[in-house]
This record gives C-alpha cells, structure tokens and sequence, in this order.
C-alpha cells in the first residue's frame, strides 16, 4: 500500500470541459488511488465521464447525481489498488467498503452537507444512520459546510447552535480529526476582505486510524474551485537516519552501568584532551544503542513469547504435578512478563510525550496514538529555498523529507 492517496474535493461542477482537464492535471500531478468529490453538479455520471477527468486507470466508481445542477458527490478507485464490496447512496452521502490485497476492509464515506440549517440536522441523522451500516474502520470526507470550533473561521459571524451539534456528532461517534498540515482554511468567498473557513475535513475512528498511523493530509492550490483540494497519505512513513537519544528508564535495567563503564574504560588513540572526549561519547553511544537493542528490542514479541511458554506451563499443569525446575521457570515468566508490560507502557509513554498521566495510568494504545499525531505535527511538507518553493507533491524523486 506505498505511496496509497486520496483526493478530497469540491470541485465546483464539472459540467464543463474547462474544469474536467483541470481535474485531470490535478489527478495526473497527484496520482491518488481513489477520488472522492464533492459538488460535481452531474444528474448522471458515465464510464466516458469518468474517464474523460480522471483517466482510463478508473473504471469503478459510485456516485450520488445532483439535484438540479445542485450538489452531487462521485467516488472512484484506481483499477488493481482496491476492490469495493459493498456501498450506499444515500441524500448527502456515498459509502464504499475499500478493500485490498494487503490491508483490512474499511469504509469509506464522502459527505456534501447541505447549506441550509433546518437540513444539516437531517445530515447528521443520516450520517449517525451511515455509521449504524458500516461497522468497523470508518473514515467520513468531504464538504461538511459545518465547523465545530470558532477557530475554523476568521470572524466571529458564527452559528454556535449548529457549531455544538457538530461538535456533539463527533463526540458521540467517537471520530477524530486528521490534522490538515500547512493550511488552516479550505474554502474562501474570494472577495477583496475574504471570508474564510475550514469546511472541508477528514475525520476518522480509531481502528481506521490503526490501520494507517502514518497517514498525513495535505492540500494543494484552489484553481478552479473555491475549495482547496485535500490530498490524504495512507503509507506516508518517512525512513530517516536513527539519532541517539538516552532514554530515562535506561539506568534501572540490569546492565546499563556496567555497559559505560566498559566503554568509557576503553583506551583511545589520541593525546589531545577535547578529541578523546568526542570519541568516548560517539563511542558510548553506540554501546548504548547496542545495549538497549539486546535489552529492549522486539518487547511484543518477547511479551508474547513469554505468555506463550507461561500459558503451556499451566496447561501441564493441570493435568500432572510441575517439577521443581518447571514451577521456578513458571514463577520466573510471571515476573518476568510484569517487567515487559511495564517498560512497554514506560516506552510509549516517552515516545507520545504525554505527561499529565502517571506511570500507572498508562495506556499503550492511547500513547502510540498520541506519537503518531506527533509525528504529524513535527512533519515538514514543504521547505523553501530562496523563491523556490518545494512541496511534498513535486519532484516526488528530488524531494527533501524532514521528521523530529
């Protein structure tokens, strides 16, 4: 599933040939698996249609026609990146369950929601409705015309009523946000003193986002809309040189005093003072990575393997009498798998840099999540040299990715 996107976008209609090869370069430049667009203005979309602003890779795909030149929302996949089971049409959504060769089914979900107020209530009935159909991994996309924060306007010009029932909606479904990283509005009335505002958004539960914790949203210029396309990232993993970091919990595991008084013992080949101290230190530090490996590398599949031999050793024992040998082993595993999960705990939460819960108020799941939004936030996209400036989407061969 590398290099695996999607495209989010209110297109503004596409009922003309202007706006299609727009598209097109769009879909060309970005080259995302599957398509989700909102607004296509289209009473009937064809395989022809399809083709002429997507191109020929996307023959599936599922639509909602518009109303009277109004609203319309178009999903498509590339040919041989997923294979949908199932979908719904419904009066402000399009539902597909993606699936690939490598990966878990999930639902997929592109939202136009109405402008006016007396119908976004109905929306977000629908939408709880959709969430009812399409158990496990869910991501909801598109136009939402709705925000739940103030930030998500430049002005104070804002409905708080609608603003707490979307806020509501998502706190009742549990979703959360994928952060949009570079811009803080998608769509603007483009007048001289412009209104701007965050309609559109990627919310997502949180088994969709186990399934793709490396996933980053970006966007791209408006051009011929008033919305700015979103591009969202599902393999977005960024490979980069492993720095030495001394983490606290080193000096409590048997070994670690002993593996710097080793090395730091060490002779050196050198008589002036400041370059022996660089050496013992790059030197240390390598010990240090190499011992932390030994001690803590692979912590699951040692947890794992610990409870396994545990869980057999009490099955003997339910049918014979353990040796003398066999309980002390058993004893010792019990112990030894109360370490594990501790350090487990100890490491993710370091590594998620949350610091308002105790030791023993630690959940795994919450912290590895809390690392991954993270990552997110430290991720780089765009890097400017001179006039020059560089995104994540051009010259994907000579680009320069930097991750804290």
């Amino acid at each position: 599933m590398e290099n695996t996107s999607i495209l989010i976008w209110n297109v503004r209609g596409l009922n003309d040939w202007g706006r299609r090869d727009n598209l097109r370069k769009v879909v060309d430049d970005f080259r995302p698996s599957v398509v989700c667009l909102q607004e296509t203005k289209l009473n009937h979309i064809s395989e022809r249609d399809v083709i002429s602003f997507l191109g020929r890779d996307f023959s599936e795909f599922v639509f909602l026609p518009a109303q009277h030149t109004r609203g319309g929302i178009l999903i498509a996949w590339r040919d041989q990146s997923f294979s949908v089971e199932h979908h719904f049409v419904h009066r402000f959504s399009v539902s597909v369950l993606l699936n690939s060769s490598t990966g878990s089914p999930w639902w997929l979900t592109g939202v136009y929601g109405p402008q006016r107020d007396e119908d976004k209530l109905s929306f977000l009935a629908e939408l709880r409705e959709v969430r009812s159909s399409c158990p496990g991994p869910w991501m909801i996309a598109g136009d939402f015309n709705m925000i739940y924060s103030s930030e998500d306007k430049n002005n104070d010009n804002v409905n708080r009523v609608m603003m707490g029932r979307f806020r509501r909606f998502v706190n009742d479904l549990e979703l959360k946000e994928i952060p949009l990283l570079g811009r803080r509005y998608t769509w603007s009335n483009e007048r001289a003193s412009p209104t701007l505002v965050k309609l559109d958004r990627v919310l997502c539960t949180n088994d969709w986002e186990d399934l793709y914790p490396e996933s980053l949203l970006q966007s791209a210029a408006t051009e011929m809309s008033d919305h700015c396309p979103l591009v969202l990232g599902l393999c977005e993993r960024i490979a980069g040189k492993r720095r030495f970091h001394f983490e606290s919990f080193w000096p409590r595991l048997p070994g670690f005093y002993e593996t710097v008084q080793q090395s730091w013992d060490a002779p050196v080949s050198t008589h002036y003072p400041l370059q022996c101290i660089s050496i013992k230190l790059k030197r240390l530090a390598r010990a240090l990575q190499s011992w932390s490996q030994k001690q803590t590398g692979n912590i699951k599949k040692q947890l794992a393997l610990a409870r396994h031999i545990l869980h057999h050793l009490e099955m003997a024992q339910d049918i014979r009498d353990l040796s003398v040998e066999e309980n002390w082993f058993r004893c010792k595993l019990k112990r030894h798998c109360l370490v594990l999960s501790s350090l487990e705990r100890t490491i993710a939460r370091l590594q998620s840099r949350v610091r308002y819960l105790k030791d023993g108020d630690a959940n795994t799941s919450f912290f590895h999540k809390q690392a991954s939004c993270r990552r997110r936030k430290n991720f780089i996209y765009r890097l400017k040299d001179g006039n020059q400036v560089v995104t994540s989407q051009q010259e994907k061969h000579q680009i320069l990715f930097i991750q804290f």
